[in-house]
């Protein structure tokens, strides 16, 4: 700890001992991230040094401030990414799913998942450019989705392990779609839409042939694309008749779908998605699921453009869980979490970005 005189503290730094005024009220705690408004308080009250952090004076990145936790390291995000390519690519060559491989992918996401989930959370994707690369990021992302549903729901330990290896193995029948179609830059005949629906029969029967008989793992597979109020396919199953893993991995096959860039369709922003996904709640997804989905990802998904009640325009970094209407801001160069600053409020949707850390 040390202290700094007034004119060389910035937004940013660290408060290390509670602050108080005069009359030993305390203007801010020990922990507090400073931003400007904070700053000129402590001016007004006549504070002319103050107790800083030392190891953390300047906010590094999204995931150091504010306390958010990303859910998911970039590092092992692009690991992953990278295992999943590998996987899919042996697969085709090979025809069967490497077991040991999938399991580590899967089994390595759900700890740090396990570990990272907590109140402020920033939730990394895999957004790709490249469409030939659709099927990995997608199967990567479903499996993230899929996994952070189930810990809302209280999934935890071996189950949401086997619940990420129904998420990541969901689309593996698309291997047997012809590029062509998968990626055509059009709207499908009938004939290629019959088609491209027997790949969660074909998954099926890869998951099988691989040696994989959990049923869980490929009912999972197989009934991501029933729906609840049964217009999906292929048994045209409607409400608990579609298993578990059925209905959470349809809204996180949906979401992702809905987010990512195709060759037929720009990316959806997420607050658009969340507003699709709930106008067909009862319809198409489980009401349960749904709110657990909604409750990860808070009503202001990271990555939206607002503007706030005294005029200023924020992007959205982080969730706070507890409160869906209060998500955690960047400013300019400050962060601001709307639970702790509670004059402030948003007040308006300006746009969509896509947060890169």
């Amino acid at each position: 700890m040390k202290f700094l005189p007034l004119n060389k503290i910035k937004s940013g730094m660290i408060v290390a001992m509670d602050i108080k005024d005069f009359n030993g009220n305390i203007l801010f705690k020990k922990g507090t991230i400073l931003n400007e408004a904070k700053i000129n308080t402590i001016k007004i009250n006549g504070i002319f040094k103050i107790p800083i952090n030392e190891e953390k004076d300047e906010i590094k990145s999204i995931s150091e401030s504010a306390h958010v936790h990303s859910f998911i390291s970039k590092k092992l995000l692009d690991v992953s990414f990278k295992k999943v390519k590998d996987i899919f690519e042996e697969l085709m060559n090979t025809g069967k799913v490497n077991i040991s491989k999938t399991e580590e992918v899967a089994i390595n996401l759900t700890q740090e998942m396990q570990k990272n989930f907590s109140d402020k959370l920033y939730v990394p994707l895999k957004k790709l450019k490249t469409y030939d690369e659709y099927l990995y990021s997608h199967s990567l992302n479903v499996m993230i989705l899929g996994s952070l549903i189930g810990l809302e729901e209280g999934i935890t330990g071996d189950e949401l392990t086997e619940l990420a290896l129904s998420g990541l193995l969901h689309d593996i029948g698309k291997v047997k779609i012809p590029l062509e179609i998968l990626n055509a830059p059009r709207k499908l005949s009938f004939e290629e839409f019959e088609l491209i629906k027997n790949h969660v029969l074909y998954a099926k029967e890869l998951l099988e042939n691989s040696g994989i008989t959990d049923k869980k793992i490929i009912d999972g597979a197989l009934e991501h694309h029933e729906r609840y109020d049964g217009s999906g396919y292929i048994f045209k199953k409607k409400g608990k008749e579609i298993s578990y893993y059925g209905r959470i991995l349809a809204l996180a096959d949906v979401y992702d779908a809905l987010t990512s860039k195709r060759s037929y369709k720009d990316p959806w922003p997420p607050y658009k998605t969340l507003s699709y996904i709930l106008s067909h709640v009862n319809k198409h997804f489980d009401p349960l699921f749904t709110q657990n989905l909604v409750n990860a990802l808070g009503l202001f998904p990271p990555g939206m453009k607002v503007m706030l009640n005294d005029g200023s325009e924020g992007i959205i970094i982080a969730t706070n869980r507890s409160n869906k209407m209060k998500p955690i801001i960047k400013i300019n160069d400050d962060i601001v979490d709307l639970l702790e600053e509670k004059s402030l409020r948003i007040t308006k949707i300006i746009d969509y970005e896509y947060i890169e850390e």
